[in-house]
């Protein structure tokens, strides 16, 4: 009896040392506690090699042409503006919650740009060109569809934004600038850009077209010299 409590007492002891200190478990053991568990086999983990040998990292990647399930590649390149307004429309209704969101990211992300009324008068004018204002009657005219275009392909000093706004936010936005467009004045329309003029290439002087004089010969007098 006295031997069958060592025994127990030397067990406790093991258990206690087991759930206190850790068991080796797996390549990469935890000895913080008991973690013989999930956390402790062999898995792929970010930025770590692959178990199998074959990818650089565990970091699975997405085969070519893979798209997010909400995602809709936009396949207009930056010089198909036009083709984008005649064939885009705008999928949302311009409810109070819509405008309310467009407002939202308008002043967040464009009004730094475009200014608060979209008249191409923002904070980062004073440093970078100035944008066309969006109250001209040609933007009026527009479609949607060619409003949409430039902030996801970009356009001049403007770069594309369709990493960061999400499709459905640029186009509640569009709706805000209309709003916009029915309360402000029309904005005149932006000046040409001046054509720089070449300097006059230099002509090489005209060639003398006049016929050479000819000279008296002595006249003939039967080989007499």
């Amino acid at each position: 009896m006295h031997r069958a409590h060592i025994f127990v007492l030397l067990g406790g002891v093991v258990a206690w040392a087991g759930c206190d200190y850790g068991f080796p478990a797996g390549s990469e053991p935890h000895r913080e506690l008991n973690f013989i568990n999930m956390g402790d086999q062999p898995k792929h983990k970010p930025q770590r090699g692959d178990l199998l040998g074959e990818q650089p990292t565990g970091m699975l990647a997405p085969p070519p042409g893979a798209l997010a399930t909400d995602e809709v590649p936009y396949t207009y390149t930056s010089k198909e503006g036009d083709r984008a307004g005649a064939e885009l429309k705008n999928p949302l209704e311009p409810t109070a919650k819509v405008l309310a969101k467009g407002k939202f990211i308008f002043e967040n992300v464009c009004i730094v740009c475009h200014g608060p009324k979209a008249a191409g008068d923002g904070h980062l004018t004073k440093l970078f060109p100035k944008p066309p204002s969006l109250m001209t009657q040609k933007v009026r005219d527009w479609n949607d569809g060619r409003i949409f275009h430039p902030p996801m392909r970009g356009q001049g000093s403007m770069p594309s934004h369709a990493t960061q706004v999400e499709a459905h936010e640029i186009w509640s936005v569009i709706h805000y600038i209309r709003a916009l467009q029915k309360t402000e004045s029309v904005a005149p329309a932006a000046p040409a850009t001046p054509v720089k003029q070449q300097p006059p290439v230099k002509q090489p002087p005209p060639a003398d077209t006049k016929a050479p004089k000819a000279t008296n010969a002595p006249e003939a007098t039967g080989g007499q010299p």
